[in-house]
């Protein structure tokens, strides 16, 4: 049975930012995921949707984006024999110890219509084309702010104990260098959380899976084409 690469959304919730992902993934099966809006934003609440939704009976890769990592540790334990290989982009596995830092690039976020400089900045880099920023102001403009603060209430509740040990489980890191949402020392807790994961620092802004879409797309591929089967994870 092929294996499905199953890709979960950032802090946005949703696949608008994922076609130049899969496109540079080529000819492997996609899943991507959209999380509803309609139920509570807590990691506890989203895990228990995405276990009923997803069919859990296939193998799977899973890649997820910034936001959606806790919840890819989370899965990947409580469905061993399915979750064959992770990938983790611009993620963590804990809140910043100081929760001023966690809040400070979020608050753009929540007005109405977020400053481009400001996305620029925190999100899609300069190098970012101003189609592209157009774009992805569309998209924060869109989120209901009820949701958006769940979901950063979701994070500054986070914390690294309660990450479960995946020793065994083949565990690909992508960090983006020039990330400005999520602080260094939050990313380097997740580094040295698993340390036995394979991890790549990319020249690039936080949305690293958007800008550096075909560099992530080949070692994606080829860590999981590398990645071997096993029968448990626990």
């Amino acid at each position: 049975m092929p294996v499905t690469y199953t890709l979960l959304p950032g802090l946005h919730g949703d696949t608008t930012l994922f076609p130049p992902l899969v496109e540079d993934l080529g000819d492997v099966l996609t899943e991507c995921v959209e999380y509803p809006t309609t139920i509570s934003q807590s990691y506890d609440s989203l895990e228990k949707w995405l276990s009923e939704q997803l069919d859990w009976q296939i193998p799977r890769v899973i890649i997820a984006e910034s936001f959606s990592g806790p919840l890819a540790l989370r899965l990947a334990k409580r469905f061993p024999h399915s979750v064959q290989s992770l990938v983790l982009a611009a993620s963590f596995c804990a809140s910043p110890k100081n929760p001023n830092l966690a809040i400070l690039p979020l608050r753009p976020l929540l007005m109405l219509s977020p400053p481009k400089r400001t996305l620029r900045h925190f999100l899609i880099g300069d190098e970012a084309s101003e189609q592209q920023v157009t774009e992805l102001k569309k998209i924060v403009s869109r989120i209901p702010s009820k949701v958006l603060s769940q979901r950063i209430r979701a994070i500054l509740g986070l914390q690294s104990s309660d990450s479960p040990c995946l020793k065994k489980l083949p565990m690909l890191i992508l960090q983006a260098s020039d990330d400005n949402m999520v602080p260094w020392e939050t990313q380097n807790q997740l580094c040295m959380h698993y340390d036995h994961a394979t991890t790549h620092w990319l020249d690039g802004p936080h949305l690293i899976l958007q800008s550096a879409s075909a560099e992530c797309a080949s070692i994606i591929k080829d860590f999981a084409e590398q990645s071997t089967p096993q029968v448990s994870y626990v």
